[in-house]
């Protein structure tokens, strides 16, 4: 599936499967996770997907696996390199969109803007036709195309795809990755799993994204000239593109059930979907396999080969750098403090300390013992601001912070205020 900076969402790529504290405390801590995580573990998930791409380029020039297939269209080598993988724990920005089902939601635009700031960081190439950034994203965060709510048209996770890929006309090309074991439905889901974890189901759609952004990485590539339908209309300008030809048609599979697999890429069992071959006239899983066609009443978009030049430029070879966005709880660099005169009728204000991750803070104002032990919320005192009363005439004050992000809540508690005066 493809996605353009400039040019509107043209369905017809990796679309949905029609299957379905102590007084005085100087200290943070994370007191509640928010449930925010990969369906398996997020070390498990990430490491399975750099292992892939590890093992695509070690397997570079040999025509024994899916990857084999784009060496006929124009000048494209089958040559990749693996450049490496960044995780960000920064949070992610509110939206406006809702793909009606997950709780956090991010914009294409958004997500643009997250590469945009990890190439920056990381010093990586733009504006190459060579390098393509995966941008993933865990479970819990749908994806749409741009604010609003997938109810109402808008294309997301939950209603039209399971990935895309896009490109902006002067910096980069992209393939957006969602965890596909946790979408809605299943709708994304391989059914097979032959690495353990929920990897798998994206392990597949890695490979048709990669492959679409290979041969057509701007939409004017090698594409069919039976034009796309985009929510049931055809699409004026847009072809099936290699992946889109052959979605959800896995051809022959090898070993045990609920762990096939149709792939062995530098020793690593893969169920990856076939792509489309001219040679060899249909879907294949590797160049010069036996072409394997869906009955094209099974598909929401089926569409007819072969591939045909269009003129645009093609990744002759590819960089692949991953980017994993997976937030992480806030954490504490200086504790909160208090300033003010500890005095009754004085009013003490809360300065939040510094953090990193962090997107909004509570507070809650605390009244100890004259030593500044068995310390008790106060009623009420919840502003970034307290008042003495009378109340808290002959004890010490502090103030507890909470900073909230997606991935979790921590406290850091101030030091206490010297004896609250009359």
């Amino acid at each position: 599936m493809k996605l353009f900076a400039v040019i509107a969402l043209a369905a017809g790529a990796l679309v949905l499967s029609a299957a379905s504290s102590p007084a005085g405390a100087t200290s943070a801590k994370q007191t509640k996770a928010l449930g925010f995580n990969c369906v398996s573990s997020c070390a498990d998930y990430e490491s399975t997907i750099n292992q892939f791409f590890t093992d695509v380029a070690a397997d570079s020039g040999l025509t024994t696996n899916v990857y084999s297939t784009l060496t006929q269209y124009s000048n494209i080598q089958y040559s990749t390199t693996f450049a490496g993988s960044y995780v960000d724990g920064s949070p992610f920005p509110t939206t406006r969109c809702h793909d009606g089902f997950d709780k956090y939601c991010v914009t294409d635009k958004q997500l643009q803007a997250e590469i945009g700031k990890v190439i920056a960081a990381k010093g990586w190439p733009t504006g190459t036709t060579t390098d393509l950034y995966f941008i993933f994203t865990p479970a819990n965060v749908g994806v749409c195309q741009h604010a609003g709510r997938a109810i109402d048209g808008v294309p997301c996770t939950t209603n039209v795809f399971c990935a895309y890929h896009g490109g902006t006309s002067t910096s980069f090309i992209y393939a957006v990755e969602p965890d596909d074991a946790a979408v809605f439905g299943g709708g994304c889901d391989t059914g097979q799993s032959p690495a353990g974890n929920s990897a798998d189901p994206t392990l597949s759609t890695i490979s048709h994204e990669q492959s679409e952004a290979i041969t057509d990485p701007y939409g004017y590539g090698w594409t069919s000239d039976d034009h796309e339908t985009y929510m049931g209309f055809p699409d004026a300008f847009f072809g099936y593109e290699n992946g889109d030809l052959c979605a959800w048609n896995f051809g022959d599979s090898l070993g045990p059930d609920g762990q096939e697999y149709n792939q062995v890429i530098n020793g690593h069992d893969y169920f990856l979907q076939q792509e489309y071959s001219n040679a060899d006239g249909g879907c294949v899983q590797h160049i010069g396999g036996t072409p394997t066609n869906f009955d094209p009443s099974n598909l929401l978009y089926a569409g007819v080969g072969p591939l045909v030049d269009h003129g645009g430029p093609v990744m002759t070879t590819t960089t692949v750098h991953a980017i994993y966005w997976v937030p992480v709880a806030p954490a504490n660099g200086r504790l909160p403090r208090i300033g003010g005169i500890a005095e009754v009728g004085r009013k003490l204000r809360a300065f939040h300390g510094t953090w990193s991750n962090s997107l909004s803070f509570t507070y809650q104002w605390l009244r100890c013992s004259s030593s500044g032990t068995s310390c008790t919320g106060i009623k009420g005192a919840t502003g970034s601001s307290y008042t003495l009363t009378q109340a808290d005439a002959g004890h010490r004050v502090e103030v507890r912070v909470t900073a909230t992000n997606q991935a979790g809540r921590v406290n850091a508690i101030s030091a206490p205020t010297r004896n609250v005066r009359p």
